[in-house]
């Protein structure tokens, strides 16, 4: 008996990643978001079949394409009188239009627009009701400058009697931004009874969106200063519950900071970097580094895709604006003054750190040199292939690390 085909096509969409590792992580990255209302896995899946392999235009374009359709969504639903899934979609246009944003970096003025509607988007959303937290847009005085950011309040029947469970300052990492920190850890937070602040502080995607001249310092200590001392002004805030968490490239930023100032009560740090040189020696690879002909933004404009790669093209572009210098080899001896050294030893606070069993062997070294180094109590969380949260900051699986992260914390503060 013969038989015939199915009539009944249950999905045309393919669960396919892409074979450049790196934009297999951005999307990871973006559909990470989806458990806290910034993406849904649909969107990004059909995004990643229109992008092309390698091809950073081709993601910046498909995904501004992305952020404007679920935006323009967002208008529909605000005229037909539906503001709560106008905000719901407008949190996820803020997220599409970061994505591109990020792979934007051969067209300032693309990159420029999109992380302006990027920031515009999600402030819009703050503005609607809805379900999720109450977000306060925030600006840190820094310099002459503003420091861009949101405090997140605790959704109401989480507070315990004493108020907020404690308050836990977020940093990102390298092209991570305030409003994709909302998301990480904002919203997982608000849920347990905690108030979080996210912020971009100096080289950042959000501060240099306007302030273009606050590049990259090593004494990161000093802006998260600032920031300590913005909270500790306002009403409320409880200094001896105090946290700060570093993600990615921003635990460099975080644990010098710790190094620093004692009203650092706690830190978490996801994944351990104690030196950025090696981090992106290792990231980037010695060839990169070991390179005797020195290369500025102007010599890779233009350049084409079988000469360089797209990912080095942008890589180039993006270090050097971020770190406010002229070429490779000026960043690589910039990079010198980023290290933790004996400073290490100066933690005296908790200290959690998260690492991915997939992150690497240079980021497993200075995971372990992290623990064994610091003067405070330490504890290592690894997550495993099995756990969906083996890759770089968990992207995979945000939940379990937001659990991980605040039960901790829940530990060491709460009832206290």
């Amino acid at each position: 008996m013969a038989f015939e085909a199915s009539q009944i096509t249950r999905s045309l969409t393919r669960v396919e990643g892409f074979r450049d590792n790196e934009f297999d992580y951005q999307l990871l990255r973006v559909m990470g978001l989806a458990s806290s209302g910034g993406s849904t896995v649909g969107e990004c899946l059909a995004a990643a079949a229109m992008i092309a392999e390698s091809d950073t235009g081709s993601w910046a374009r498909v995904f501004g394409a992305l952020a404007d359709r679920v935006e323009a969504a967002a208008a529909d639903c605000l005229a037909a009188g539906h503001p709560v899934s106008a905000r719901a979609h407008l949190l996820r246009a803020s997220t599409y239009h970061r994505a591109a944003e990020y792979y934007a970096e051969t067209d300032p003025g693309l990159r420029g627009e999109l992380g302006r509607r990027s920031a515009e988007a999600f402030r819009r959303a703050a503005a609607l009701p809805g379900p999720g937290p109450t977000v306060e847009t925030v600006a840190i005085a820094f310099e002459g400058a503003d420091l861009p950011g949101y405090l997140v309040h605790p959704l109401p029947g989480t507070v315990p009697p004493a108020g907020p469970a404690g308050t836990l300052v977020v940093l990102g990492g390298f092209e991570s931004t305030a409003e994709e920190l909302y998301f990480q850890l904002g919203v997982p937070g608000a849920d347990r009874g905690w108030e979080v602040l996210v912020f971009d502080g100096p080289g950042q995607t959000g501060c240099m969106r306007d302030h273009p001249e606050l590049t990259f310092r090593p004494d990161y200590e000093v802006p998260v200063g600032a920031v300590l001392d913005f909270l500790q002004a306002r009403p409320g805030t409880d200094p001896d519950r105090v946290a700060l968490a570093g993600l990615s490239f921003g635990s460099y930023f975080a644990a010098r900071a710790a190094a620093h100032d004692t009203r650092i009560r706690a830190l978490v740090l996801d994944p351990p970097v104690s030196d950025l040189y090696r981090y992106m020696e290792a990231w980037l690879g010695p060839p990169v580094f070991g390179s005797r002909r020195d290369i500025r933004p102007a010599d890779v404009d233009g350049v084409p895709e079988d000469l360089l790669l797209p990912q080095m093209v942008w890589g180039i572009l993006a270090v050097c604006r971020r770190f406010g210098v002229s070429s490779l080899h000026r960043w690589i001896e910039a990079l010198e003054a980023f290290r933790l050294g004996d400073s290490l030893g100066a933690i005296a606070c908790p200290v959690l750190a998260l690492v991915g069993e997939r992150e690497g062997a240079e980021i497993t070294r200075q995971t372990e040199a992290v623990v064994a180094g610091v003067a405070g109590p330490a504890t290592l969380r690894r997550f495993a292939m099995d756990d969906g949260a083996d890759a770089h900051g968990q992207a995979g699986n945000l939940p379990l690390s937001a659990q991980v992260v605040y039960d901790w914390l829940d530990e060491l503060f709460v009832g206290d």
